[in-house]
């Protein structure tokens, strides 16, 4: 460079002056001399122009002309500016030179020159405010900065710690980027220049607010924000790596430990930085301040620290900021969170604080987080409001962390009374509150947690007085702060507290009840059948009045009575009665047709004096406005049925993320925090009046639908068509085993609304009973997946009764809801058919696919039992293939119902064939027995069903004779007997008949209801009819092969069984118990009388053996409600045809039948009574079915009837002859029989003056009394009353006329060993206990005369006193109403009145006593009949036994 200077100074001096051409030539020579200096001289003449020339800071930037590509493949170590060698030693000495110049170090020179270098880079930027990113302008110089400084370094020249010290003394610090640039290039190490810093605060204080100032970003984000991401990333890991170190490395090293106090506070600070942006998130309207939060929120990502930091720093750091969280600005008193702690739930956590606390629990299972939780909770002070809203998330992202909530309320509850620690018990209330207010899905109500915990003898309180006063002082210190529906818990389900200490229990219900009315809710509006829930405000009274309503209809319809509920509250809760449960009752409505269950309700309420006249006439007026107003409506009202579309747009976009969010099985956390929102929502939308009620407690589906408002019909099928969808999209992606547990949450989610939960169940229920056929594949497999999670879940439902009915008892158990909706899987038609076989196939795969072992014992609990049993009846009948034996399959059976193209009926049989399914086939529970099988195909529509006539039968002999016959009666079939199939077969039609019978039916559904004519029941009597028969034959052979008993009376055995089984201690069990005898008799008619006896053959004489049957009609049709003085008369042929049909086998069928009927005279009298009564149209059946059996003529015993019969009929024809040789009572029933049927019983008189036998008489009495009890039991009209006490009139004037003995045939005292014995065995148990009624209505009405007669008797009074008596006891035991007709008014019939019978009674005593003669029998005779008797009646009797004794004065009274 400096020949170049001299020759153009050389130059520039010839040019200005003239030579000539030699003096050009003579310096040419020296000219070329002085260009080619030497190489030293030119390096020297080189460094004196830099010398005068140089700048250091430009020349660190310039070593090389190519900026641009140093920028550009910056960071490139194969750069050719890398590798250049000469530039380090260039700079390399103008750094010593200058160093030497100014007499300093080489590196401090260094040192200074880049840290002049770098502030001279940080004042050139754009930005107008202090940034801690670099400009694209300043990122360029930095560079090129940076590779000077590396090559420094690696020739030594630039010292370290001597750069760090000008860092520190710099007036402007650094920003982040350079610092970053500088570790990143292992220039300074951000280690190194923390630790360098001795003031620790200043060093905290610039990195906070650069990390603050560099999660807030610039103005050109989106050109920086990888830079700004990196930068943070790599800090944080420094600041992580460094502050959560192994203590015991950095004790030993001061220096660590200074550098770990800086990173530990640096951390510490942004903290609170970051709580304060979520408390204003929301508060803005711009979204800086979120941008600013996520981006230091992204910081706790853990899959970003993979490999930087070692697991044990990570947790500790995740811990310090999760306590960090908890502790923040504890101001909130416990009071406080009393009152608000329902803002802090899940749904309404801010979005940041959620993402804060799921990012923290990611490194940790339930069970440490809890454990955190309590060590917190004991050593520091907490904010409430983080500590209660981290719980909410902690259950609802982790599910599993409900059972060590509840170990951690344990050990507080259990802390709190063993050491009456305050703090333990706040706790331990506060948490729990908090789980409840998430629901059903996350954990149990409050109200049943509070029950658990201190409602029974073993609460934590009940250990002694002292810990029961700890809790009711905690208690009543809570009441100023509690919200009403705590203090509806306390109240309602208050601590168990022993009868000593119950006024203090009464004093905080005092207290409390005092909060509850200044919160202006009053106790008294408390629902009657109200459930508590913890979520919300308390519920409105209006609300929960017509649910109150709707229970007790249902209690009304099932039991026929009002509810002991309603009328408690009528009396002692008489407000909440007046102005709640009336207008909710009462409110106007059209009324139907027809009486239905309200209108009755109401009329018994009313009856009962229970509702107001002018109350119930203003209902009755505003229900006539509302059927004028629907009349003159014009269309709808759905203009006032308008409903809010916002909330349910929000609701169909959280459901929609929720299709969207179980394609990612595995993240668990993310679909529980969205069914938590969809939660949220749902509460906000819904009325929460019966949220939080116990999941174990069975709950009732209510009918009424229509009363919920459109926007809970819109959510009701929101829900439901959600579920099937997002259940669809889910299958689409994976298996039910792998697709997490998004249903079940939404399962348990739907439990925690009630009222929601009802509709979507009735829907469910409605769906699949009565539109089943109309359903899609995919509703069908999406209504499976839902009922089988119901069934998981455990969800119990009120059972229902035989009528229809929801079963209303204190102790009735719920069904599962797979098995309650299994009562209405019927399957009547083909259609229902089809598409059960559908549903059940689709239930079960699901079910079996669903668990998560291929153990049975585990698959089974998944399973709904019903839809197996469903299935066994079902695929075989419509799928003939099915009843063979097939061979077993292995492979999934889930897969053939998502297939593009289903095929059912491949899918069913693979299915049916399945190992799985055939394993659990021979379970028990899930077996079907025959007597199920019946069941089934009895309700079964002919006219409707898929089988033919032909193919029905065949199908049932198969079921019949080769699947249930052999089947062992372990597996639910008969062991191969004929004899137990019969029975069962039996059984089956009853239970089907009464069914049929008893069935309830509304009138918008009889068409649907199961009846004896349009079901299988006569098939299924047919196959009965068959079986009876081969067993016939069976007995036959063998009593021809052996001489012991060859038959048995099974028949009468079932009856005997199924009596034995009712419990006949109400009126309820008894009328089962007719219903039962009638439907006994139907099949006993139709089956082969032969059954009615037993055959014993003995040597060479075959005997038959009624003793069964005798029993059979003395206890059961004796007693027969419905029987009108006789058995019925084909019960009555049955016994004689079967007698003539087994007679004739024997040697001497007229002894035999003669043998039969004797015994029969004397055991069984209404059996031949009953052939006495029928005898004209019995005759003619028998002797011809005699005449077809044999020749023999007809038995003697039967000839003897024939002759009773034409004795009376020529008595009545005026002929007078004598009786025939048979018992009198027998021939008083021919005559009795025979004048009623022919003439009448007007010429009764006449023609018992004919007849002188006493026995003969009496019997005619006898009998007449019979029809004066049956009319009065039973009064058609006032004409058959009368009739029959004239009849009974004129029979005993006949035996007064003749002086006949007949009073004591009302000796029913002696009935077992008098006189009339016999008589007494035909009358039933009813009639005997009403003969007292029948003599008071007979007796004092006779002929003043005859009545003379009658009292002169001598046993008159002491009978008469004894019949009172008995008819008092009558009416005080309420056998009276028995006297309530249910077919005539008894004001218009002549139906006497009990009490005023009794009445009449009395009066006829004391008016007949003195006229009575001196009795036979003492005092001490009458003594136990008299003792019960009023006072007055008592006097009269003793006052006339004494005198007929001679004895007028009474004793006096001993005094002691």
């Amino acid at each position: 460079m400096s020949s170049i200077a001299s020759g153009y100074l050389s130059w520039s001096t010839d040019v200005t002056q003239k030579k000539t051409l030699p003096q050009l030539l003579g310096t040419r020579l020296q000219r070329r001399r002085q260009r080619c200096p030497s190489e030293p001289q030119l390096k020297e003449t080189v460094i004196q122009f830099l010398r005068h020339h140089q700048n250091l800071g430009d020349l660190l930037l310039e070593v090389n002309g190519s900026m641009s590509k140093c920028l550009a493949r910056y960071g490139n170590p194969e750069h050719p500016i890398a590798n250049s060698a000469g530039k380090g030693a260039f700079i390399a000495s103008v750094l010593q030179e200058q160093a030497l110049q100014m007499d300093l170090p080489v590196g401090l020179l260094a040192a200074r020159a880049s840290m002049e270098e770098v502030q001279q880079i940080m004042q050139q930027g754009t930005m107008p405010k202090r940034a801690v990113v670099l400009d694209s302008g300043q990122r360029r110089m930095f560079a090129c900065l940076l590779q000077s400084m590396q090559e420094l370094l690696s020739s030594n020249m630039l010292s370290r710690l001597q750069f760090i010290e000008e860092i520190w003394k710099a007036k402007e610090l650094p920003t982040l980027e350079i610092v970053w640039r500088l570790h990143k290039e292992g220039i300074v190490s951000l280690e190194e220049l923390l630790a360098s810093n001795l003031d620790g605060s200043a060093v905290v204080g610039w990195l906070f607010t650069d990390l603050c100032l560099l999660c807030l970003g610039t103005e050109e984000e989106h050109q920086h924000e990888e830079v700004q991401r990196q930068i943070l990333l790599d800090i944080v890991t420094v600041l992580v790596r460094n502050g959560f170190q192994n203590l015991n490395l950095v004790e030993s090293n001061p220096k660590v430990q200074h550098l770990m106090q800086i990173c530990f506070t640096v951390l510490g600070k942004m903290i609170p930085w970051l709580l304060d942006n979520v408390r204003n998130e929301g508060e803005k309207e711009d979204s800086a301040g979120q941008k600013t939060t996520l981006v230091w929120l992204d910081m706790f990502d853990v899959t970003l620290f993979h490999g930087a930091i070692s697991l044990d720093s990570l947790k500790q750091f995740f811990y310090h900021t999760l306590t960090q969280v908890l502790t923040y600005n504890p101001v909130l008193e416990a009071s406080d969170a009393i009152r608000r702690q329902g803002e802090w739930c899940f749904a309404k956590t801010k979005p940041l604080l959620v993402t804060l606390y799921r990012k923290l629990f990611v490194l940790f299972s339930a069970e440490e987080v809890i454990t955190h939780f309590q060590q917190v909770l004991e050593s520091h002070e907490v904010n409430w409001q983080y500590v209660l809203s981290s719980a909410s998330t902690l259950l609802v992202c982790q599910p599993e962390s409900q059972n060590y909530l509840k170990e951690l309320l344990t050990k507080l509850l259990i802390n709190s009374f063993e050491n009456y620690e305050l703090e333990s018990i706040i706790t331990a209330f506060l948490l729990a509150r908090q789980a409840a207010l998430e629901g059903p899905p996350v954990f149990i109500s409050y109200a049943e947690w509070f029950k658990n915990s201190f409602g029974s003898a073993s609460g934590y309180h009940a250990s002694s007085k002292k810990s029961l006063i700890f809790l009711l002082k905690f208690l009543t210190d809570l009441v100023p702060f509690e919200t009403a529906q705590y203090l509806k818990v306390h109240i309602l389900y208050p601590p168990y507290v022993a009868s000593k200490y119950r006024v203090m229990l009464l004093e905080y219900i005092s207290l409390a009840k005092t909060r509850l009315s200044d919160l202006q809710v009053s106790i008294e509006e408390l629902g009657l059948y109200e459930d508590l829930s913890t979520a919300n405000a308390p519920p409105q009274p209006q609300c929960q009045a017509m649910q109150d309503v709707e229970r007790a209809i249902l209690i009304f319809e099932n039991s026929g009575k009002i509810p002991s509920s309603v009328m408690e509250a009528s009396i002692f809760r008489r407000p909440y009665y007046l102005t709640r449960f009336l207008p909710a009752l009462l409110t106007p409505r059209l009324l139907p047709p027809v009486q239905d269950s309200r209108m009755f309700f109401i009329d018994s309420l009313k009856k009962a004096d229970k509702i107001p006249e002018n109350l119930y006439a203003s209902y009755i007026h505003s229900c006539e406005r509302e059927k004028q107003r629907l009349f003159e409506a014009d269309i709808s009202m759905s203009e006032e049925m308008q409903h809010p579309m916002e909330p349910l747009r929000v609701l169909t976009t959280a459901l929609e993320e929720l299709s969207n969010v179980v394609t990612e099985p595995s993240d668990t956390g993310v679909v529980s925090a969205q069914i938590a929102v969809i939660f949220g929502q749902l509460k906000t939308m819904v009325g929460t009046d019966d949220d939080c009620t116990a999941m174990d407690k069975p709950i009732q589906l209510e009918t009424a639908v229509h009363e919920l408002a459109p926007v809970e019909l819109e959510v009701r099928d929101l829900l439901l068509k959600s579920f099937c969808q997002t259940f669809i999209t889910a299958t689409k992606f994976s298996p039910p085993q792998r697709q997490g547990e998004w249903a079940s949450l939404f399962v348990k989610m739907l439990c925690g609304h009630r009222k929601l939960l009802n509709a979507v169940l009735t829907r469910v229920l409605h769906l699949i009973t009565h539109q089943g056929s109309s359903l899609a594949d995919v509703h069908i497999l999406g209504l499976a997946a839902f009922t089988v999670h119901l069934h998981i879940l455990q969800l119990m439902l009120l059972p229902v009764n035989s009528t229809g009915h929801l079963a209303e008892s204190a102790g009735q158990e719920g069904l599962l809801f797979a098995e309650y909706l299994n009562q209405f899987l019927i399957c009547r038609t083909g259609e229902l058919l089809t598409f059960y076989m559908r549903f059940c196939t689709a239930a079960v795969a699901y079910a079996i696919s669903l668990s998560p072992s291929p153990s049975i014992d585990i698959i089974k609990h998944s399973v709904p039992s019903g839809f197996i049993r469903k299935l066994q009846y079902v695929v075989p009948r419509l799928i003939p293939e099915a009843r063979q034996d097939q061979e077993t399959v292995m492979e999934p059976m889930w897969h053939n119902l998502v297939d593009l193209h289903l095929n059912w009926r491949t899918a069913v049989l693979s299915q049916f064939k399945h190992h799985t399914f055939k394993e659990l086939m021979k379970m028990k529970e899930f077996q079907l027995t025959f007597h199920e099988w019946l069941m089934s195909e009895l309700a079964v529509q002919p006219d409707k069903d898929l089988l033919s006539d032909l193919d029905r039968q065949d199908y049932q002999h198969w079921a019949c004779y080769q699947l249930y016959l052999p089947c062992p009666l372990s597996e639910g079939g008969c062991g191969g007997d004929l004899e137990t199939a019969c029975r069962i077969i039996i059984n089956a039609l009853m239970d089907f008949h009464k069914r049929a019978n008893v069935q309830y039916c509304k009138e918008s559904e009889c068409s649907e209801v199961s009846s004896l004519n349009r079901s299988c029941y006569e098939s299924i009597t047919c196959r009965l009819q068959e079986m009876v028969f081969d067993l016939e034959k069976v007995w036959t052979k063998a009593l021809n092969k052996s001489s012991s008993l060859g038959n048995g009376h099974f028949l009468l055995d079932v009856f005997q069984e199924r009596v034995a089984s009712l419990e006949l201690s109400n009126l309820s069990k008894k009328l089962e118990c007719q219903i039962e005898l009638q439907v006994f008799i139907r099949i006993l008619v139709v089956l082969p009388p032969s059954l009615l006896f037993k055959t014993h053959k003995d040597r060479l004489m075959t005997t038959l053996e009624c003793e069964a049957f005798f029993h059979f009609t003395n206890t059961e049709l004796r007693n027969d409600c419905s029987k009108e003085f006789v058995i019925p008369f084909g019960v009555t042929l049955h016994f004689f045809r079967g007698l003539l049909n087994t007679c004739v086998e024997s040697e001497e069928p007229d002894c035999v039948v003669a043998d039969i009927l004797n015994i029969a005279r004397t055991r069984c009298p209404l059996l031949l009574l009953s052939a006495a009564f029928w005898w004209l149209r019995l005759e003619p059946v028998l002797i011809t079915q005699w005449k077809r059996l044999t020749d023999d003529p007809l038995p003697r015993e039967l000839q003897r009837m024939v002759d009773n019969q034409c004795w009376a009929n020529r008595l009545l024809s005026g002929k007078t002859e004598c009786s025939p040789p048979d018992v009198p009572w027998i021939v008083s029933a021919f005559l009795y029989f025979t004048l009623k049927r022919k003439v009448g019983l007007a010429i009764l008189r006449t023609i018992m003056r004919k007849i002188c036998a006493e026995n003969e008489l009496v019997s005619v009495l006898c009998f007449s009394l019979v029809d004066l009890i049956s009319s009065l039991l039973k009064p058609k009209d006032s004409a058959t009353l009368t009739v029959a006490l004239k009849t009974c009139a004129d029979v005993v004037s006949v035996l007064e006329e003749q002086k006949k003995s007949w009073l004591n045939i009302f000796s029913v005292a002696n009935k077992d060993c008098g006189s009339h014995q016999i008589l007494y065995s035909i009358l039933s148990d009813m009639e005997l206990k009403l003969l007292p009624v029948a003599f008071y209505s007979l007796i004092p009405g006779l002929d003043p005369m005859l009545l003379s007669s009658i009292i002169k008797r001598s046993d008159f009074l002491s009978v008469a006193v004894i019949l009172y008596t008995a008819m008092v006891k009558l009416f005080l035991d309420g056998e009276d109403t028995f006297l309530v007709s249910n077919q005539c008014d008894s004001q218009s019939s002549k139906q006497p009145d009990p009490l005023g019978l009794i009445t009449r009674g009395r009066q006829f005593l004391l008016r007949t006593i003195l006229d009575c003669p001196a009795q036979t029998c003492s005092q001490n005779q009458l003594q136990a009949a008299w003792k019960d008797i009023d006072p007055e009646l008592k006097a009269a009797l003793g006052h006339h036994l004494n005198i007929c004794s001679g004895d007028v004065l009474y004793p006096e009274p001993a005094m002691l």
